[in-house]
């Protein structure tokens, strides 16, 4: 199987540090366990970093932004124009995500790794492959060396993050057609049905989304993916954005930074890359439940456990920024909670 990077060292997760921080938890003023979902999150989060002294204060949403060739197949409510006018909107800091992430602490940078058409804003980042993927019902959405420097530029782009002494790294998108491309990737790589995985993605009718199934069917008859190929797979049914979130999974899980997912995008990243390096997404955190029916689908197979359930389908990471709140929650509780000593109290065997 061709990989990404041959020469690759995980960051490895340290149960040690687990086990410190749910002492550290247990031995707080409080009933053991009694946060629940949030003390695992304290330890998830002590593993990969590796200490039970947590680092979140800086954090930042890396959203890739590109276009997909199947729209012309009608699998989705509106034109493609419109990726560049959302795009454009989060680069100048005025869509949701912004607005969660000035609540939130977290700086939000958008790349454009495929946008179809040209832009005016200067604050995107400009790292185009090419203009949009292909139409994958006609041919493959990219060559394997396009897929190749998608990952490459989400890697580098992490690291770029990580260098800048970024503690938390976030992951967020804008892609018309990007549900159709993600279905496909999921139905291949978990070996389920098209009807199991796929979902409305944007606002479309009833009718349209029984098109948008076939669609995807037909798609996979044509291409043919292989789940034991994954570079294959993001290649002939994947997308540009798809690909740049897997480079920067995989930075993450090499520098111990924790990487915090947001809807179904980063699930479908989140095959692929555990495809290439097995264990690697015990260095994910997931944030929110998507309503793509294939999220819940990809979220248990890889074993993960959304901190929130709200029915979110908006993108552009926003999820992955509403669940930084629970990351400060836990962080004040361990700062500034007694313990069971400063109340002479111990709980009795």
């Amino acid at each position: 199987m061709q990989k990404p990077f041959d020469q690759l060292t995980l960051h490895s997760i340290s149960q040690t540090a687990q086990e410190q921080m749910q002492a550290k938890l247990d031995n707080l003023s409080k009933p053991i366990k009694g946060l629940g979902q949030l003390e695992r999150l304290a330890d998830k989060l002590a593993g990969i970093q590796g200490t039970t002294d947590l680092k979140t204060t800086k954090r930042t949403c890396l959203v890739y932004v590109a276009d997909h060739g199947i729209v012309t197949e009608a699998v989705s409510a509106t034109s493609e124009p419109i990726s560049n006018v959302l795009s454009e909107n989060v680069a100048e800091g005025h869509a949701c995500v912004n607005a969660l992430a000035m609540r939130n602490n977290c700086s939000v940078k958008v790349i454009d790794v495929g946008l179809a058409g040209d832009y005016q804003t200067t604050k995107m980042v400009n790292r185009k492959i090419q203009r949009g993927t292909h139409n994958m019902l006609t041919e493959d959405a990219m060559s394997r060396e396009d897929a190749l420097k998608a990952i490459q530029i989400g890697y580098e782009t992490g690291q770029q993050a990580i260098k800048a002494g970024n503690d938390l790294i976030l992951l967020g998108e804008v892609g018309l057609g990007n549900t159709t491309a993600c279905s496909a990737i999921v139905a291949t790589m978990l070996s389920l049905s098209v009807d199991e995985v796929a979902d409305k993605g944007s606002d479309i009718s009833t009718k349209q989304f029984e098109h948008k199934k076939q669609v995807i069917k037909d798609i996979l008859a044509a291409r043919q993916p292989d789940k034991t190929d994954p570079l294959g797979v993001l290649s002939q049914v994947g997308g540009f954005e798809i690909g740049a979130t897997v480079g920067t999974i995989i930075a993450g899980a090499e520098a111990g930074v924790p990487v915090i997912m947001d809807g179904f995008i980063s699930d479908a990243a989140a095959v692929l890359v555990e495809a290439f390096y097995p264990g690697i997404t015990a260095h994910l955190i997931a944030s929110h439940l998507s309503g793509e029916k294939g999220a819940q689908q990809v979220l248990n197979y890889l074993g993960l456990r959304p901190l929130l359930q709200l029915g979110m389908a908006v993108g552009e990471g926003s999820g992955a920024v509403v669940a930084l709140a629970l990351i400060d929650d836990i962080q004040s509780v361990l700062i500034n909670m007694n313990t069971l000593q400063d109340l002479n109290f111990e709980y009795e065997n």
